[in-house]
């Protein structure tokens, strides 16, 4: 499932609130081969986990279209 943010800095916010959980997180950046500049952050990849876990976090969030 892929969801949306509005901001990086929202991005960030879930960021901190899954590190403090200890479930398995990961940021990513990309590698600047295309139009997104080297290093950039493009998404968050929360889990694997339990669903009701991650949901607690990311349930507010809408799906990306």
């Amino acid at each position: 499932m892929v969801l949306k943010v509005n901001s990086l800095e929202e991005l960030f916010e879930i960021y901190e609130l899954v590190k403090v959980t200890n479930m398995p997180i990961y940021l990513v950046h990309d590698a600047g081969h295309t139009e997104i500049p080297k290093s950039t952050v493009t998404c968050l990849g929360i889990g694997p986990d339990e669903d009701e876990k991650i949901d607690k976090i990311t349930q507010e969030l809408k799906l990306l279209k």
